[in-house]
C-alpha cells in the first residue's frame, strides 16, 4: 500500500464477513483501467493514438479472487454498453451497470434500459449545434459525434455528423443514453447550460470532459435495479471510483471507496480512500476490507 492510502472508520472485518458474500461495483476509466498514449514507432503513426486502456495484471486477479471467495461484481461506468470492451468484459463480472446506470445486465439478462426522450435528445442536439458545441451523442451501439467544429470522432465505428438532418435519423433509430462534451468555451456552454440543467444532470469525468445524464438516471439507480434482481440488499455492498458520476454510489452501498486519483470533493465523501488507479487502488482497497 502505498503512502496515499487512508484508512477511516468502516465496519469491522469480523461483521463484514458475518455478512456473508458481498457484491462490489466499479467505475472503469480511473479506477479499473487509465488511458495512456501508444508511440510505437513500428505500428508507423505520425503522432501518437490514444488506444482504449486495460485493467493491470493486479485489477485482473482481484476479480478472479473475488470470485473465488464467492463475491459478486459489476462493472459500473458511464460508458454505453458498446464502449464496455472484450479486456473489460473478460474480467468475468457477475454483471454490468452501463450508461451511468441507464443499462444494467446480471449474468446474461438485461434488467433495465433507459433512453433519452427521442424528442427530448433531437431538441438537445439541436440547441447544442446552434451553440457550436461538439457533442458525443451515445447510445448502446455506436456514438453519434455531432461536431460543427468540424472535427472527427475519436472513437471506433461512431458516425460523424454535422448536421440535424444528418443527426435526427440516427438518434430515432438507436436510441440516446446521454451525451458528453470535451472542453466546451465557456460562452457557449452559458448558451445552453439552463436547458441542460433542467432535463440533465452533469458531472465533472476530469480531463474536461463533461457527461449529461437524464434526471433520475444515474450510477445509483443502476446499483438499485442489480441488487433487486441479484435478491440482496445493501448490507454489505461497496463501491469503488474517482468522478462525480460516481458520487451517486455514495449512498447505494454501505461503503464508498475513492481513488487516490479521485476528485477532492470525490475523495471527501468517501469511507476509504485508497491508492490512485496506477498504483492498483482496486487491488488495495479489496485487501483493506478482506475481500480479497
Amino acid at each position: 500500500m502505498t503512502m496515499d492510502a487512508q484508512r477511516t472508520d468502516s465496519p469491522s472485518l469480523e461483521a463484514r464477513r458475518a455478512g456473508g458474500p458481498a457484491t462490489a461495483f466499479f467505475d472503469v476509466d480511473g479506477t479499473l483501467t487509465v488511458w495512456h498514449i501508444s508511440t510505437d514507432a513500428d505500428e508507423g503513426q505520425e503522432e501518437p493514438e490514444e488506444q482504449w486502456p486495460v485493467p493491470r495484471p493486479a485489477v485482473c486477479d482481484a476479480f478472479s479472487r473475488m470470485r473465488r471467495n464467492g463475491h459478486a461484481t459489476f462493472i459500473c461506468t458511464g460508458r454505453p454498453i458498446a464502449f464496455v470492451h472484450q479486456p473489460i468484459l473478460d474480467l468475468n463480472p457477475t454483471g454490468i451497470v452501463a450508461g451511468a446506470g441507464a443499462y444494467v445486465r446480471v449474468g446474461d439478462t438485461v434488467v433495465r434500459n433507459e433512453h433519452i426522450d427521442d424528442d427530448l435528445a433531437v431538441e438537445t442536439a439541436r440547441r447544442l449545434l446552434e451553440a457550436g458545441i461538439d457533442v458525443d451523442m451515445e447510445t448502446d451501439v455506436t456514438c453519434l459525434s455531432l461536431f460543427p467544429s468540424g472535427a472527427v470522432s475519436e472513437f471506433e465505428n461512431a458516425h460523424t455528423l454535422r448536421t440535424m438532418e444528418e443527426f435526427e435519423p440516427l438518434a430515432r433509430k438507436f436510441g440516446i443514453v446521454k451525451f458528453c462534451m470535451r472542453n466546451p468555451e465557456a460562452s457557449r456552454l452559458e448558451r445552453v447550460l439552463p436547458f441542460c440543467l433542467e432535463h440533465y444532470t452533469m458531472c465533472d469525468l476530469q480531463g474536461g470532459v463533461l457527461e449529461f445524464s437524464l434526471r433520475g438516471v444515474d450510477k445509483a439507480a443502476g446499483i438499485a435495479c442489480a441488487l433487486e434482481a441479484l435478491g440482496r440488499g445493501r448490507a454489505n455492498t461497496y463501491a469503488f471510483g474517482d468522478s462525480e458520476n460516481d458520487l451517486s454510489m455514495v449512498d447505494a452501498v454501505e461503503t464508498f471507496v475513492a481513488m487516490g486519483n479521485a476528485l477532492p470533493n470525490v475523495k471527501e465523501r468517501a469511507a476509504y480512500v485508497t491508492d490512485s488507479v496506477d498504483d492498483d487502488g482496486v487491488a488495495t482497497g479489496l485487501a483493506h476490507f478482506g475481500l480479497i
